[in-house]
């Protein structure tokens, strides 16, 4: 290792916190090989060592931030993948999982995901791969999911639906029939966040079993649904939804419902808000009377 590594890493075992510090401030032009010590140094039973090393990891991941494609980055990740895989401290491993999350390519998801059923570790797996652009994070956590634990397939629905992708519409489709219902409500979730019309009707949970919340989830992720087909241009169907949620007594559902049909912008959307005009419910009125004003403008727009 050559001096100027050593004298780095030296100060940052420093009893002087002030020598602690600037050596971490000026940790981004230091070769990214002293990661591994600096993962080691950041479990030390000396609090201050242990910071500083943790904050000069933190200032090496930043010093490469906006160096997309660089040696350097990807010397970072590689040295941060050693540590995250390693048998290190496990809050140090967790560290580099979120490192990672913030400059990691796609090369590096196969060597993600090898930890994603480590009980410990397996949501900082998740949320590192479902930051990281492309398809392939995506296609990993499809494939991840039939090996996951049961409570934790949620977990990677959720990540899926975050991401919206439509890569996990069939795994959506097929979970929403589980009879696991937190697996099924999960896959609802992100098949609504996905927004994508499969080839075959959806068949999504029954309501009945559900808990109050999980109810509120599912109106949510049927509207949703019925968003992307309205951006689709499969208004249709939509409207079967949002006339369903303009029925309900819950003022929330009614505006929702009534700024996703004024979004359709047809006589029958029109038709559907109306009555809306004249709801005892202020929200309701203020909400159709908006939407009905820029339905109008629309169409004189149109004209």
């Amino acid at each position: 290792m050559q001096d100027n590594e050593q004298k780095f890493l030296t100060d940052i075992q420093s009893d002087d916190a002030d020598v602690r510090f600037a050596a971490w401030r000026q940790a981004g032009e230091v070769d990214p090989k002293v990661i591994p010590q600096l993962g080691r140094l950041a479990a030390s039973d000396k609090p201050g060592v242990a910071k500083a090393a943790r904050e000069a990891l933190n200032t090496i991941v930043h010093s490469v931030g906006n160096q997309t494609g660089t040696a350097k980055r990807a010397e970072v990740v590689k040295r941060l993948l050693e540590v995250a895989a390693g048998d290190y401290a496990l809050p140090v491993r967790t560290q580099a999982f979120r490192q990672l999350s913030l400059i990691a390519g796609e090369d590096a998801v196969p060597a993600l995901v090898k930890w994603i059923h480590h009980q410990d570790l397996r949501e900082e797996v998740v949320f590192c791969v479902e930051r990281i652009p492309g398809n392939a994070p995506l296609k990993a956590l499809v494939a991840c999911y039939k090996d996951a634990a049961e409570d934790f397939k949620p977990r990677i629905l959720a990540a899926l639906g975050h991401r919206r992708a439509e890569e996990a519409l069939a795994l959506c489709l097929e979970a929403m029939r589980s009879p696991n219902k937190e697996i099924a409500m999960a896959g609802m979730r992100a098949f609504g966040r996905i927004g994508k019309k499969p080839a075959t009707a959806p068949r999504f949970p029954e309501t009945k079993g559900l808990s109050e919340w999980q109810k509120i989830e599912h109106l949510d992720s049927l509207l949703r649904c019925a968003d992307a087909q309205v951006e689709q241009g499969n208004p249709s169907e939509a409207m079967k939804t949002y006339r369903s949620a303009l029925d309900r007594p819950e003022e929330h559902w009614q505006c929702a419902a009534i700024i996703g049909i004024a979004k359709i912008g047809t006589p029958e959307a029109a038709a559907a808000i109306f009555p809306k005009l004249g709801s005892r419910q202020r929200t309701v009125r203020i909400t159709a009377e908006k939407a009905w004003a820029g339905m109008a403008k629309a169409a004189a727009e149109r004209a």
